[in-house]
């Protein structure tokens, strides 16, 4: 079928696109308009000190480094863990329940940026709450790997880049949201009218 002959097929549907092209208008301001949660945004720092500080360069110094940057693999995955978020849940007096955690996995996202640093970020319904689970979180990291390097490597520490997050609404544009909603509900109406000529033939 070529290209012409599916623009005359599309003209006899010209109402019901036209609906369509209106409807994601309002689907899309609709969208623009429903509450965004709040996200919390804060990094952790993985380091290892060394027993001589020198002003030049030392291999002790260099093995620290890569001792602390390997660490950091096993901390992201100690975050991601059941156990620290059974500490968060416990600490903002949330019931553990298996629905809490997935519901808490879904908000958490964390990353690793760089080789001994892990960017934590954490998504709330208010600000407060964004900002008390993302504390909660680092704190959890900070004194559990503690606790565990007493019986490692004292030497290994997690510390926080900034005792605060930075908490903020997600940045949002009416027109990505309209334009959003517009093609959805086109594409949605291209289907019908697909089926519907499909059903005919």
């Amino acid at each position: 079928m070529e290209i012409k002959h599916i623009f005359k097929k599309m003209e006899r549907y010209k109402k019901l696109l036209g609906i369509s092209f209106v409807a994601g208008i309002f689907i899309g301001v609709a969208a623009y308009f429903f509450p965004s949660k709040y996200i919390a945004t804060g990094s952790l720092f993985i380091n290892r000190s060394v027993n001589k500080e020198t002003a030049y360069f030392t291999y002790e110094g260099y093995y620290g480094q890569q001792t602390a940057a390997a660490y950091t693999n096993s901390v992201l995955a100690l975050m991601d863990s059941l156990d620290i978020k059974k500490i968060i849940l416990e600490t903002n007096q949330i019931p553990l329940t298996s629905a809490n955690i997935k519901a808490l996995n879904k908000l958490i996202s964390i990353k690793k940026p760089g080789p001994q640093v892990i960017s934590v970020t954490i998504k709330g319904r208010t600000y407060d709450e964004a900002q008390r689970l993302w504390i909660s979180m680092a704190n959890a990291t900070v004194g559990v790997t503690s606790e565990l390097n007493k019986k490692g490597d004292p030497n290994l520490s997690v510390s926080l880049v900034s005792t605060q997050p930075l908490v903020r609404l997600p940045y949002k544009s009416i027109y990505l949201f309209i334009a959003g909603g517009v093609l959805t509900s086109l594409l949605a109406a291209c289907f019908a009218i697909c089926i519907k000529e499909y059903s005919k033939s």
